[in-house]
């Protein structure tokens, strides 16, 4: 469990399940993350059912909850032991719950264990271009721009760029001081 002062991330068990499958993420959560419903894993019980089950036994994956309800998600994935490095991934579900500093709550209690309890090095994200928000976001965190992979996502019959953004171990002990 992580804990920010407003949510909490909880590794999938089956507490989580019901909350869980209340969720109707909106059609602009798809857009950010260059999805759609139809391939959810929302649409129908068999494939929320498979995907949950699969999810139990993942590491670094957390259910974002605020009070009894589930918002959103967040997972470390591709980590490489030998680099000390991954991947970082998070979404939160409704509108209701964007732009009030929750991304940027979670995406701290993340960095938080991924620096001092997985002793990584460098988190990367890969964020496509469009999602202005989240950007801002993970500058907000201290994650700077590497690059740019161009037409990299193929989303509604159109090509869109990815920016990959990372934050190195020594960035975030910087930030995390001079914010204190």
């Amino acid at each position: 469990m992580l804990k920010s002062n407003n949510l909490t991330l909880l590794t999938p068990t089956k507490d989580t399940y019901v909350p869980l499958r209340k969720v109707t993420p909106c059609d602009e959560f798809y857009r950010m993350v260059g999805s759609n419903y139809e391939d959810s894993l929302f649409i129908n019980d068999e494939k929320f059912n498979k995907s949950f089950t699969e999810s139990l036994n993942r590491e670094n994956y957390w259910h974002v909850f605020k009070g009894g309800d589930v918002i959103g998600v967040a997972f470390l994935h591709s980590i490489d032991a030998v680099d000390q490095r991954a991947r970082y991934a998070v979404g939160i579900y409704n509108e209701e719950n964007w732009s009030k500093g929750y991304g940027f709550e979670i995406t701290q209690c993340v960095l938080e264990y991924a620096f001092n309890t997985l002793k990584l090095h460098k988190i990367d994200i890969r964020v496509l271009e469009y999602n202005k928000r989240a950007i801002a976001s993970y500058k907000n965190n201290g994650f700077v721009q590497e690059g740019i992979l161009r037409e990299n996502a193929f989303i509604n019959n159109a090509w869109h760029n990815d920016i990959i953004m990372s934050i190195l171990h020594h960035e975030f002990r910087s930030k995390k001081q001079s914010n204190e």
